[in-house]
């Protein structure tokens, strides 16, 4: 099989197949052939072609096209990156969830893809990242992301990690866990909320102020009147304001 001679006629007449029949020649001509696609990837040859077919590969559950489409996630070409994300998304669950989850762990540059990819499984995306959370190799980088990225569903799991992540002595998660508390107008946190109007970090307690504020929370009126005059003036300035949207709650 002359594999230049399709791979230029594909290329040639790109433009005037449609994707099922692109996805039927990628079956018939290049399955098996992942490696001459890759070759094509490093030399920086039709690209857009070549990511095109082994996302067609993927999708069928070749698990040599899955790799390769793994790799270009790390690859720190733009194109190709964002190529190889949407090319993922079309990959069967049971064979892209669990090296999507490993590349997370690693906490590299392709771990936000990897995440964005996961996000779009639904379901079973949402439950691989809720068990990356309580993975013994989870990192407070790695529950940040998970945090993010569920924040952006409707599942109700990213409201229990926010709860969990206000107990935490990372600040950078404890910021997190109040913005997704913000995004999902998850108000049953508000205690964990006040909790943080104590914090020794400014960042924490202004945000925790102006979310209390925000929410029109009556019941933090109180802590937020005995917290006393913030040494901060950006929190104290925050805290006047909340304090007199809920005195008239």
């Amino acid at each position: 099989m002359d594999m230049e001679a399709n791979w230029q006629r594909i290329k040639a007449h790109r433009l005037r197949l449609t994707d099922q029949e692109v996805r039927g020649l990628a079956e018939v001509l290049f399955y098996e052939q992942e490696a001459w696609l890759e070759e094509k990837l490093r030399q920086r040859e039709g690209e857009a072609l070549a990511m095109e077919i082994l996302g067609f590969l993927g999708s069928i559950g070749s698990l040599q096209a899955v790799s390769i489409l793994l790799k270009q996630l790390d690859s720190g070409i733009e194109v190709l990156q964002v190529a190889a994300v949407e090319a993922l998304k079309q990959c069967p669950a049971i064979v892209i969830l669990e090296p999507l989850s490993k590349i997370m762990l690693q906490q590299n540059r392709s771990s936000i893809k990897a995440g964005e990819v996961l996000l779009s499984f639904g379901e079973n995306g949402a439950e691989e990242l809720w068990n990356l959370w309580f993975d013994k190799k989870s990192a407070a980088g790695l529950k940040i992301q998970v945090l993010q990225l569920l924040a952006e569903t409707t599942d109700a799991r990213a409201v229990h990690l926010a709860f969990l992540a206000f107990l935490s002595e990372e600040d950078e998660l404890i910021l997190t866990a109040m913005k997704a508390a913000e995004k999902r107008n998850a108000t049953c946190l508000w205690g964990n909320v006040a909790g943080c109007l104590s914090h020794s970090a400014w960042r924490i307690r202004g945000r925790a102020v102006h979310l209390l504020g925000e929410w029109k929370e009556s019941r933090a009126l109180d802590i937020l009147r005995e917290m006393g005059i913030d040494p901060d003036p950006w929190v104290e300035e925050e805290r006047q304001k909340a304090i007199g949207i809920l005195s008239h709650v």
